[in-house]
């Protein structure tokens, strides 16, 4: 067992790892943004980026999830960065002999295959280094890091950008990956492994662990079917969100602006929400805030003020990161933890697909159909399942799969 210094050095050090991964994940995905509209002189290129790196992650988050049950989740965190190490110089020496744009197309899809791998990988690790009492605390303070390594990764990437070549611009990721590293390799010297939870299992992986046929607890369904909603709410907001600003308030850049910084405080309102104490969070309900978000998305269409603006995208921000929180605590505490891999990579699946719907619902009907318009419907489609979802529940559903 872990002493309660042991304990707390764990819990210090993950969340020195969740913070310069997702600053070393956010600044690879600036520069290749950046460098895909550059190189491009458009936006084309970066919704064919976004589609590939999801595709890769639908067909292949499964896998991964089976991977991080079978063997060592510290060790599974090491060879994704090491992975994505190697990944950053390729891509960099890529740039100078190869057409960027397709080594871009190359390098993103194979990273969010290991990156996807490495971040289920982290949070299965959640539960050996916090108590269960303290799993939404925990989680809320993990997602506050990872705010904090998109806002330090955002700042020095624009300054990396500006002062070094295209060729130079991933050794700044690579810098993260190599901290998160070494914080997994100090992780080693202060905790012991379980041999139950993490020793290597024998036999081969089965063919059921590839596929998202079967959830490791079927409360879990619907959980993920009203996450997945939110996931994708989240995906049309962002995507959306500077064409609504353009094309019905006639605003300017600047205000695009604040509406981000709108979405990025309640965001982090939404993380430290958790941290109150557990009396309140587990008042919270994974079905309410599919209402909520849902009315909030109506709201675009019926009324159009950038002051409300605002506020909405504060609270939609807020209601989203408190539900991806909830769904954490969740698999946390129900699924076993040998499970807990394929478990939440498989909810990531279902998200990732509904993400991928709603890509393609902008893609067809987004120069037809106003921003607004987009919002609305999608915020009554939510409604409704949150109706669906209610009806079932009280016609005999069980008390879990309320998400409490």
């Amino acid at each position: 067992m872990i002493g309660l210094s042991g304990r707390n050095t764990a819990s210090d050090i993950y969340h020195f790892c969740v913070v310069t991964s997702s600053a070393g994940r956010n600044a690879y995905f600036v520069l290749a943004a950046w460098i895909a509209v550059d190189v491009n002189h458009g936006t084309g290129a970066i919704a064919v980026l976004l589609a590939l790196g999801s595709a890769a992650e639908l067909l292949t988050s499964n896998i991964g999830g089976a991977l991080i049950d079978r063997f060592d989740r510290r060790m599974v965190c090491m060879v994704c960065d090491l992975f994505r190490l190697v990944l950053m110089l390729t891509t960099g020496l890529g740039f100078l002999f190869a057409d960027p744009l397709i080594v871009l197309y190359l390098s993103w899809t194979i990273f969010a295959i290991v990156d996807r791998t490495y971040s289920t990988s982290l949070q299965a690790l959640i539960p050996s280094i916090a108590r269960a009492e303290n799993l939404g605390s925990f989680n809320s303070s993990a997602y506050i890091g990872m705010q904090a390594g998109n806002l330090l990764a955002a700042i020095i990437t624009g300054f990396m950008l500006s002062n070094a070549g295209r060729e130079l611009a991933p050794l700044l990721p690579s810098g993260f990956f190599v901290l998160s590293l070494l914080g997994l390799l100090s992780m080693s010297s202060i905790r012991q492994h379980s041999a139950a939870h993490h020793r290597a299992k024998s036999g081969d992986i089965r063919r059921s662990d590839l596929l998202p046929t079967t959830f490791a607890l079927g409360s879990l369904k619907t959980g993920a079917a009203m996450y997945g909603l939110i996931y994708a709410m989240g995906m049309f907001v962002n995507m959306l969100a500077s064409a609504y600003v353009i094309r019905e308030l006639g605003g300017t850049s600047l205000q695009f602006g604040c509406l981000e910084a709108a979405w990025a405080v309640g965001s982090i309102a939404g993380c430290a929400i958790f941290l109150l104490g557990s009396w309140f969070w587990r008042l919270q309900n994974i079905l309410v805030h599919l209402v909520l978000a849902g009315m909030f998305l109506l709201g675009f269409w019926l009324y159009q003020s950038f002051v409300f603006a605002l506020i909405q995208m504060t609270i939609l921000g807020l209601s989203y990161n408190i539900a991806r929180v909830l769904i954490d605590v969740q698999v946390q505490s129900t699924v076993s933890i040998d499970a807990l891999g394929r478990a939440r990579s498989q909810i990531h699946t279902v998200c990732v697909a509904t993400g991928l719907l709603a890509c393609g619902i902008i893609g067809v009907f987004g120069n037809a159909i106003l921003p607004s318009e987009i919002f609305g419907l999608f915020g009554t489609v939510m409604i409704a399942a949150a109706l669906f979802f209610c009806f079932r529940m009280n016609r005999g559903g069980s008390a879990e799969s309320r998400l409490i």
